[in-house]
């Protein structure tokens, strides 16, 4: 099955042809990192991907910025494949002309996926939160299905996008797309008024979340009884930390995310916030597995309030974002949480519901390469 950091979320640069209000990685910002360099080819691959590659990493996502504006993204790209990582861009779309992505297949055949951004459907709405209007994305998603380029659609949970967001995964899935959900984080962005709470999370976005597992990995609250997660993964808490056979719930321990100046995050969405270290610094290993913060964060029963002593701790974890930007606590609850606002019956009633929908992600988990049937003899 897969260990601990199987996935790496990979800042390359912080260049970007878009100056989004609100972007996580602060592409808008050039006073900010003005004097700060960013990572070498030779950083990267020394110093990042291949011990990345000896401690179990195995996919990999490209992103900026714009990933494919670095000059050197093409090398990055062969040497990440050639080094065997399944390989994902995360993209604005704008690179992606139609000469663009023959070169990307050529160099790396059917290992691509990219991920795009759609925060709603109505070009205005859209063009506020991601600065480009639905219908160009739409052109990009059609030019990528000729070319027979898998991806899938990320979409922003805020309360900005809130209003929108059950018509968005909606249409999206008409598209016979997955999606990924990203919690709004302010981690380059003062505007925290933009996270959602918990009755937003309650009433708008979880029980549009919970209509399709193709966006299931990890959205939370997650109600997955842990004796389910059992049952089909091998792994129970009491030998693993963090579930990762297929990773469920909060991602911290399963996914790692490295910024434009080798800072370690435990998630992108924590980046230029918390790190256990810098590559230039440190080893990789040394920061995964010795420093005090990723020793710490996948600890689930000692996170201190609700989360810490929950019975779906293994199996949601709680967002350590929302923890850290809402709560002021990274190793606190989840603030956003509203399991205490609902009935025994109400819970079992969900549970029943996550088990029947997780059967369905495992399948798909399996047929992507992040779950392995577990070993029973």
């Amino acid at each position: 099955m897969l260990p601990y950091f199987h996935t790496l979320y990979l800042e390359a640069t912080r260049t970007c042809n878009f100056a989004c209000d609100n972007c996580s990685s602060g592409s808008h910002l050039k006073e900010k990192w003005k004097g700060v360099s960013e990572l070498s080819y030779d950083d990267i691959c020394n110093r990042i991907l291949i011990p990345a590659f000896n401690i179990g990493t195995r996919y990999i996502e490209f992103s900026g910025g714009e990933f494919l504006l670095r000059k050197d993204a093409l090398d990055l790209l062969e040497f990440a494949s050639k080094n065997n990582f399944v390989i994902g861009i995360a993209s604005n779309g704008t690179t992606l002309n139609d000469s663009k992505i023959k070169i990307l297949k050529q160099l790396l055949g059917d290992n691509l996926l990219i991920s795009l951004g759609v925060n709603s459907f109505k070009d205005l709405e859209n063009k506020k939160t991601r600065d480009v209007e639905t219908n160009k994305v739409l052109d990009v998603i059609q030019r990528l299905e000729t070319h027979h380029v898998r991806m899938n659609i990320c979409v922003t949970m805020g309360k900005h996008t809130a209003d929108d967001f059950a018509e968005t995964i909606k249409k999206i899935r008409e598209l016979k797309l997955p999606h990924n959900r990203i919690p709004y984080s302010p981690r380059n962005s003062c505007n925290y008024d933009l996270m959602f709470d918990k009755k937003i999370l309650k009433e708008k976005l979880h029980p549009s979340l919970r209509k399709y597992f193709h966006g299931y990995v990890s959205f939370v609250p997650f109600f997955l009884n842990p004796d389910a997660h059992a049952k089909y993964s091998g792994q129970t808490n009491a030998e693993y930390n963090v579930p990762t056979n297929p990773s469920v719930g909060c991602w911290c321990g399963s996914f790692y995310s490295v910024t434009p100046d080798g800072e370690v995050a435990p998630c992108p969405l924590l980046g230029d916030h918390v790190s256990g270290g810098n590559v230039l610094k440190t080893d990789l290993k040394e920061i995964l597995f010795e420093s005090d913060i990723f020793k710490k964060i996948v600890r689930r029963n000692e996170f201190s309030g609700k989360c810490g002593k929950c019975k779906y701790n293994f199996t949601c974890g709680g967002c350590r974002t929302m923890a850290y930007f809402q709560g002021n606590d990274l190793y606190g609850e989840d603030p956003t949480c509203f399991i205490d606002e609902l009935s025994e019956e109400e819970l079992h009633a969900m549970e029943i519901e996550f088990e029947a929908q997780f059967r369905n992600y495992v399948r798909m988990a399996k047929f992507g390469g992040m779950y392995q049937t577990p070993d029973v003899s």
